[in-house]
């Protein structure tokens, strides 16, 4: 009771002067106040110490927590007396989405550091127009959604896609990206699983959508087993609701981000499901890659999702046939032509460069994975002696109609460098194929120093015979125990696996198995600790 005859009330809370009629106690509920007198309504005076205020009715618990709608939202541990609040998420978000998250996907993750990128004199109007197109296309006659670079092989998709990425981010217009990559960094790379989950986090990293940030660590706290659910189930709850929730903040949209990059679309493998000893698909590759066209499209056009979405990747029939066919409006497509007069410009600028002008640029054909192998050959060994190894092979391709011939012919220069053994000229080869077959288990891939515990005969082996084709594959150094071996184009595997492409250094499936075996019998008479992990790894391969 104040001096004025009012009785104070907590902010909330009823007053004693307006209590409406009593009503039973339900668990969970604030407490009845009881009825004292009736007076006319009046608006409570500020709270301040020594006033006294009406006795609440006793709680059955005096210490219990109180359930339910919750005047501290997300707050923990808040105490009035004896009563302690508790509501809102009691973990971090970064606690609930660590496990999910594919983090090597990022554009600048440590695991892309040697990532292909432009130089900044090359591929300028395509990168521009990608640009472009993310600041300006909403002023389009029919402004796009989505964009799609396509390419074949070795046309610097993944180097333009970084390249756009890294530009954006420094202009605050990346709102998130996802590198697919299927032969180099971790597995989940190359799996769909972890898109959604990675997306979503690199959305809350930005301050201007921290209210995104607070709705979707909500939604996790609320679903936390939707990281098990379908893609398109999980970009409802952790992208699609949240921003429902936050479009009241729109029109603040001018200083959000505005592009989602992925790239590597193509190179996305089907999960794997182990039962016992037998590795069963839970689908094919093609149908992985649909279903995640599908759901991009399907956030691209909500109402709700704020960003575009650019997607690189090569022009693979299931691909196209979805933006052809399936897509719910064509995207806005940029196609990347190989041997244009534009590409070979490119080309002779980063051969001049990097060694001297040279016939390397007409040999390239548009694709520049072929002079950037050759710099990379060329590095490796003696400059001049190597040059003219390749300007030989160049000699030997002219005027061949296969678009191929001179990136093949570099392989197959290169592989035949390696130290193989004269009885097994293929050795090397095989161990090639061990190592991307082992990439294709849906696993984290194993270190260098598994390798050169199943592959080796004598310490030192592996560094010795990989050596001389240190321009298509990193090997660590033999002190370096966790680090892994890295192919550095996928061109290269594919080249592997095509007779047509490898000719007589070509290794079939039978053999590579055969191969397989064999290796692991060596190794479970010589070392019966590792025998246990080979058997882990490779008995139900």
């Amino acid at each position: 009771m104040n001096s004025q005859g009012q009785t104070a009330s907590l902010p909330g809370f009823a007053s004693d002067v307006d209590a409406p009629p009593a009503t039973p106690w339900l668990p969970g509920s604030r407490p009845p106040i009881p009825p004292t007198h009736t007076a006319a309504r009046c608006n409570p005076p500020p709270i301040v110490t020594g006033h006294s205020y009406p006795k609440r009715a006793p709680l059955s618990n005096p210490t219990s927590a109180v359930a339910g709608t919750s005047y501290f939202p997300y707050s923990h541990h808040v105490n009035i007396g004896n009563l302690t609040t508790s509501s809102g998420p009691t973990k971090r978000l970064f606690d609930y989405l660590n496990l999910h998250i594919t983090h090597g996907a990022a554009h600048n993750s440590d695991e892309r550091s040697n990532a292909p990128a432009c130089h900044e004199e090359t591929r300028i109007t395509i990168r521009e127009d990608i640009v472009s197109w993310i600041k300006q296309g909403e002023g389009d006659k029919e402004p796009k959604k989505i964009m799609w670079l396509s390419g074949p092989a070795g046309c610097g998709k993944t180097a333009i896609a970084g390249s756009v990425a890294e530009t954006c981010k420094e202009e605050c217009l990346l709102a998130a990206s996802f590198f697919f990559s299927s032969f180099l960094g971790s597995a989940e790379r190359r799996l769909k699983r972890g898109l959604i989950a990675t997306l979503a986090y690199q959305m809350s990293k930005h301050e201007v959508l921290h209210r995104f940030k607070s709705c979707l660590h909500a939604a996790v706290d609320r679903h936390p087993d939707i990281f098990s659910k379908n893609l398109k189930e999980q970009v409802k709850c952790l992208i699609l609701d949240p921003f429902k929730e936050v479009q009241f903040e729109w029109e603040n949209w001018v200083h959000w981000p505005k592009i989602v990059i992925i790239d590597g679309l193509d190179e996305v493998v089907a999960a794997q499901n182990h039962y016992a000893v037998e590795w069963q698909s839970s689908g094919t590759s093609e149908v992985d890659q649909v279903e995640i066209l599908s759901t991009l499209t399907a956030m691209a056009y909500h109402p709700a999702f704020p960003f575009r979405i650019f997607v690189a990747s090569r022009p693979e029939s299931n691909i196209s046939n979805f933006f052809a066919t399936k897509a719910r409006a064509p995207p806005c497509v940029s196609s990347l032509t190989p041997n244009t007069s534009l590409m070979q410009m490119d080309i002779q600028l980063i051969v001049a460069r990097a060694i001297r002008p040279r016939p390397l640029v007409e040999m390239s054909l548009g694709q520049f994975i072929v002079p950037t192998t050759i710099i990379q050959w060329v590095k490796a060994g003696v400059p001049q002696v190597q040059l003219d190894e390749v300007l030989k092979l160049a000699a030997s391709n002219t005027g061949t109609k296969n678009p191929f011939a001179t990136l093949d012919a570099l392989y197959r220069h290169i592989l035949q460098r390696a130290h193989s053994t004269d009885n097994d000229p293929h050795l090397v080869v095989k161990w090639i194929m061990c190592i991307t077959s082992a990439m294709g288990l849906g696993r984290r891939f194993p270190p260098a120093n598994f390798w050169r515990k199943f592959l080796e005969n004598v310490e030192g082996e592996l560094s010795y015979r990989l050596g001389p084709i240190s321009s298509l594959i990193f090997v660590p150094s033999p002190d370096d125990t966790s680090s892994l071996i890295t192919i550095y184009h996928k061109s290269f595997t594919d080249f592997l696996s095509s007779l047509t492409r490898c000719g007589d250094l070509y290794v079939g499936d039978a053999v590579h198995t055969s191969f397989v075996s064999e290796r692991i019998l060596v190794v479970l008479k010589s070392q019966s600790f590792f025998a246990l992990i080979l058997f882990r790894n490779f008995i139900a391969h």
